[in-house]
């Protein structure tokens, strides 16, 4: 055997690189796909271990892809060829069956980007290997894993992302179009959207602080507002626990909610915010004039101010046909705050409070937003 491999050498050596990387390709084909006896098959091993230590890349740039997608490729050469320099080792990072998932996490581990970028491109990333990436990965590899169809993904996973790389746009927009992505980690983003565009106003100073300020918390309550309308109980009640944790859930909030048509919301929020359980808390909603009603509000720590604003409101969307309680149609939502701003008024003329200007204020956006809706926008059709 020592031999047949002296001679093998002594031939490559002869050869250019062009040459010797040609010779490495038959000898993997001929170790693959031929028939051989033991001895045979353990001198092209041998060859293939020294060839590792050709001066130049292409020649073991051949050998990677001769040996990439095969499962009876030797797990010491293709650990080796994982190691190379980053255009060679990402050759078999991103193809190779042989490497186990503990294989893949160590290389994940000290590789560079570039390297992971191939591991995190594999036709198949289980869930270990993804979590090694996410942990260590730039915004770019992280992009990488969340397209890839055959990525598992676990909601740790996504949160890692998101804790690391919220204000990555590419990440962003990557995370956003999956449709397996928890609503309170949608959330999650669009605040990191929101800071990063607080920081753009602050910078060239387009507005006022307190200006900029209030502008940006209203753009994430209407977030909010938008991504629990779509969602299951189970995240909805998430979402709500996380905001109640996060003192995220304001009278201003709950009372957007409401206004556009979404009880689900209402009556979640309640629940956090008294600890009554939900049931509950449904049924006193549908009784919203009743004494059980306010004693439910009165337990939720919110500002008395707000309890008329609450009772009006889950009236007028009780009082409504179920078509006028359509979340996705700006129309009826605008209709549904006018209704309850002029009942609130009627009932309460002296009162002067913030959440009666909050429901003025809604009913106005709800308007503006259904005209544009209806005609595509001024400046659209201009």
């Amino acid at each position: 055997m020592q031999m047949q491999v002296r001679r093998f050498l002594d031939k490559l050596a002869e050869g250019t690189p062009p040459e010797r990387a040609g010779i490495v390709e038959s000898l993997v084909q001929v170790y693959l796909n031929a028939a051989l006896d033991a001895e045979t098959k353990a001198a092209a091993v041998t060859a293939m271990t020294l060839i590792l230590d050709d001066p130049a890349p292409r020649v073991r740039r051949a050998l990677a892809e001769g040996l990439a997608d095969s499962c009876r490729a030797p797990r010491a050469i293709v650990m080796s060829l994982a190691q190379d320099q980053a255009d060679i080792a990402e050759i078999v990072l991103a193809r190779s069956p042989v490497l186990s998932e503990a294989d893949l996490i160590d290389l994940a581990g000290g590789a560079g980007e570039r390297q992971r970028r191939a591991i995190a491109a594999r036709p198949f990333v289980p869930v270990g290997v993804a979590a090694a990436i996410v942990e260590v990965s730039d915004g770019q590899t992280c992009r990488a894993l969340i397209t890839n169809p055959g990525a598992e993904l676990t909601p740790f996973a996504f949160r890692r992302v998101v804790a690391r790389h919220r204000k990555d746009a590419g990440v962003r927009s990557a995370l956003l179009e999956r449709d397996d992505l928890p609503v309170w980690l949608r959330d999650e983003l669009i605040a990191g959207l929101s800071e990063a565009l607080g920081d753009l106003v602050r910078e060239r100073r387009w507005m006022s602080g307190e200006k900029t300020e209030r502008m940006l918390g209203e753009a994430r309550e209407r977030s909010v507002v938008e991504l629990a309308a779509g969602t299951s109980p189970d995240q909805l009640r998430t979402l709500i626990e996380r905001l109640h944790c996060e003192g995220r859930l304001t009278p201003a909030l709950i009372i957007r909610a409401a206004c556009a048509g979404d009880l689900r919301f209402f009556e979640e929020a309640l629940s956090a915010l008294s600890g009554t359980p939900c049931r509950r808390v449904s049924a006193l909603v549908r009784n919203g004039r009743g004494p059980g009603f306010a004693a439910l509000l009165r337990r939720t720590g919110l500002p008395a101010a707000a309890a008329p604003v609450f009772g009006t409101l889950v009236e007028t969307i009780q009082a409504l046909p179920a078509a006028g309680r359509r979340q996705d149609d700006t129309a009826c939502r605008a209709g549904l705050v006018e209704r309850a701003a002029a009942l609130h008024r009627r009932r309460h003329p002296d009162l002067a409070d913030p959440y009666s200007g909050l429901l003025a204020r809604l009913a106005s956006e709800e308007w503006r937003a259904a005209a544009r809706a209806e005609t595509g926008g001024y400046f659209r059709a201009a």
